[in-house]
């Protein structure tokens, strides 16, 4: 879902109206009013991108009404999100004033108020009160039921030539039909949105043996090959990111809206062909890592996080379980350049999420000189050995749910 800005919060009062009730309510309400010799800007919802920051009236044809885990609504315009052209943006503490909105499905509706721009580029407007949208009027004849009562004579009407004999008289036309009741459409949920992955994502790899052999070592004592493609809000990739939330919305969860990423093309050997995206951002993050990479899919869903220090300046003794590793970087796709480095994957359970796999990585050179070490004796007669120690070249960290890493293993070639 898009993300909104939120500039203030405002008091609520209970106002729920039934669908048909609503949008007659909608109908009736009157457009904002200018001030004397101001004109009220107006324009369509494809022209609102290049009016940031101007208030004004924004028409368009509603695609769908959502609503997020957190209770915002997004009224969408256009087309399906991403490929909305405009958003109205309710924020949970304005839903019971504004009421349900449901029944804006598939209306021309014109929503007034600032016009805001979100990160990605896509225009919005927060709604606070009912009173920010109208439905334009159908013109209708008026009878003299309906018509109040007025001094000044009407112009009559042109009256037609009566029709000859020949000629059957057509029926009368109703006015106002009174629509069938049309039953609320179901709110978005999890199940509704799926990670969105390009055509050929299951092509069988031609290269890259050796690196999705690694994967398969990985990942396949977790988790089976698959392809659950289906949203799963209970997983938590990373502290307020769960699974396939909008890229959007994990930059503002994580403080990054004013960071800029490097956006690379994942193409390493077993993960989804064409599919995923690297968005990685500089800076300190929790445990001393100087990156984080947001993964996203195709509709820049976050499908994984990957936390990296390529500056550790520590040593380890871990340097003998090499398990014969080839890759120790797979978002980025970086494989040790000699046989002499050791790789070292291990699958962390303690303080993992609940279904995500927690990869912990270490590249070493074991024959880098230990600058803190002390000279050993030289005579034959001491029996003394020290630990081996190697420096630390990488240490990174990967978050990977379990229903990517079941693709994963799929588009590896894993059966």
């Amino acid at each position: 879902m898009p993300v909104a800005t939120r500039s203030s919060s405002v008091r609520i009062q209970t106002s729920i109206l039934p669908i048909s009730a609503f949008v007659i309510a909608l109908a009736s309400v009157p457009p904002p009013v200018c001030h004397a010799g101001e004109k009220q800007a107006a324009y369509s919802d494809v022209e609102a991108e290049k009016h940031k920051g101007e208030d004004a009236a924004v028409t368009g044809k509603v695609f769908g009404v959502s609503k997020s885990a957190k209770g915002t609504t997004f009224i969408n315009f256009g087309a399906r999100y991403p490929n909305h052209t405009f958003t109205g943006v309710v924020f949970a503490s304005d839903t019971q004033k504004v009421g349900d909105l449901s029944a804006l499905a598939d209306q021309t509706v014109t929503v007034t108020g600032r016009i805001e721009l979100l990160p990605d580029g896509k225009p919005q407007i927060v709604i606070k009160s009912l009173d920010q949208i109208t439905i334009p009027k159908t013109v209708a004849p008026a009878t003299a039921a309906t018509s109040p009562a007025s001094s000044t004579p009407a112009t009559p009407a042109p009256v037609p030539p009566a029709p000859s004999i020949s000629t059957p008289t057509p029926p009368p036309v109703a006015t106002h039909p009174t629509p069938a009741p049309q039953p609320t459409p179901p709110p978005k949920t999890a199940e509704t949105r799926r990670i969105a992955l390009a055509a050929n994502w299951t092509t069988a790899p031609q290269t890259g043996e050796m690196t999705r052999k690694d994967l398969a070592t990985i990942f396949g004592d977790q988790i089976s090959s698959g392809k659950n493609t289906i949203a799963d809000e209970a997983i938590v990739v990373y502290p307020e990111v769960p699974y396939l939330t909008p890229l959007a919305t994990a930059r503002k969860k994580l403080n990054l809206e004013n960071t800029n990423p490097v956006r690379t093309k994942i193409t390493t050997p077993g993960l989804p062909a064409d599919s995923l995206i690297a968005n990685t951002f500089a800076g300190i993050f929790p445990g001393g890592f100087t990156s984080m990479t947001l993964i996203t899919d195709t509709s820049e869903q976050v499908v994984s996080v990957l936390l990296v220090d390529d500056n550790p300046r520590q040593r380890t003794t871990e340097i003998l379980e090499t398990d014969g590793f080839h890759t120790y970087n797979f978002i980025l796709n970086r494989a040790k350049s000699t046989a002499q480095l050791v790789i070292k994957h291990e699958v962390t359970r303690e303080g993992a999420p609940a279904g995500v796999v927690v990869v912990n990585s270490i590249l070493i050179d074991p024959n880098a000189a230990d600058p803190a070490a002390t000279p050993r004796p030289t005579t034959h007669s001491s029996t003394a050995k020290k630990p081996r120690t190697g420096k630390v070249i990488e240490h990174s960290r990967w978050f990977v749910p379990k229903p990517l890493a079941s693709i994963i293993l799929r588009a590896s070639g894993s059966r």
